[in-house]
């Protein structure tokens, strides 16, 4: 049965192993990021399973900076053209739907923006822009996890530059956050 220290290394190990991830990040690719989506009609996120939810989790984010987002599978998600971004989470680079939406996304004209942790994989062919998550666990379960929770951190941060840059108030983030709940 495990015990509490046992736990606490292992979540030691994880912090430690996101801190090495996001000192190895190429931070100049967020800043690009961050003037890009602001010129974007409408921005589509998307990743399966947990990048999946940090996905969702950044599409929210994108909202509350007042830019047009939308999860693609989502019932009041409109079509995809020319002059939108399409931003995919996969650690593997090899996750089939999210690959397929690259795809289709590129077809119809958007840019695709991936973030991965394998710069060699099927949908790192498809981007207009890449970002490698540099984490060096082989563990897939582990690897996940540090790509998942670098990830979303970067793309917190990323939020944060995207709200000053747009100088988005506490009183408009306020108005555009969730009161159904």
């Amino acid at each position: 049965m495990p015990d509490v220290r046992r736990i606490r290394n292992e979540g030691n190990y994880l912090l430690e192993s996101i801190q090495k991830a996001m000192d190895l990040v190429h931070w100049e690719f967020f800043i690009d990021l961050a003037n890009i989506l602001p010129r974007m009609k409408r921005t589509f996120v998307t990743g399966a399973g947990r990048s999946g939810l940090v996905a969702r989790s950044f599409g929210m984010r994108l909202m509350h900076a007042g830019l047009t987002a939308y999860i693609p599978g989502e019932t009041i998600t409109p079509a995809a053209q020319k002059g939108d971004c399409l931003v995919a989470l996969s650690c593997t680079g090899h996750t089939g739907y999210t690959e397929y939406l690259a795809r289709r996304a590129k077809s119809l004209g958007a840019m695709v923006v991936v973030i991965t942790a394998e710069a060699e994989s099927p949908i790192a062919e498809v981007s207009d822009r890449i970002l490698v998550i540099p984490v060096s666990e082989s563990h897939i379960v582990l690897k996940a996890a540090v790509f998942e929770h670098t990830v979303s951190l970067c793309l917190d941060a990323l939020f944060n530059v995207l709200s000053s840059q747009l100088k988005l108030d506490l009183e408009e983030f306020r108005q555009r956050h969730a009161n159904l709940e």
